[in-house]
């Protein structure tokens, strides 16, 4: 059986674990191909063993992960950040759906972080 492994946490590839922290790191890919106008699939410049070979750097912690390249406009700096945070190696440093939902919601209204 196929996995949509561009799309996958690192822990659910190498440890078959599925939480609600990976399900954040799938999101944080779709919003990436959201952002991209859907022009792209994630890490279209690599094959399906490259992708888990860049997921293998997370597996073993030794900080070669390469992320998802940002996203142009209308991808501003704190949407991809937040991106980024969904990526971390550690379930515990994700957002949860909530904040992530929170800082949509703030967007939404207006919010921009001091620079």
């Amino acid at each position: 059986m196929a996995l949509p492994i561009r799309w996958m946490a690192w822990e659910s590839v190498f440890q078959g674990k599925y939480t609600t922290k990976s399900d954040i790191w799938s999101f944080a890919v779709l919003l990436w191909e959201i952002l991209n106008l859907g022009r792209w699939q994630p890490f279209d410049n690599l094959t399906n063993q490259q992708v888990v070979e860049n997921l293998s750097h997370m597996h073993v912690d030794d900080d070669q992960f390469v992320l998802l390249p940002r996203p142009g406009p209308p991808c501003t700096k704190d949407i991809y950040d937040l991106m980024g945070e969904c990526w971390r190696r550690h379930e515990k440093d994700r957002p949860t759906f909530r904040e992530f939902h929170l800082f949509l919601q703030r967007k939404n209204l207006g919010y921009a972080p001091i620079t």
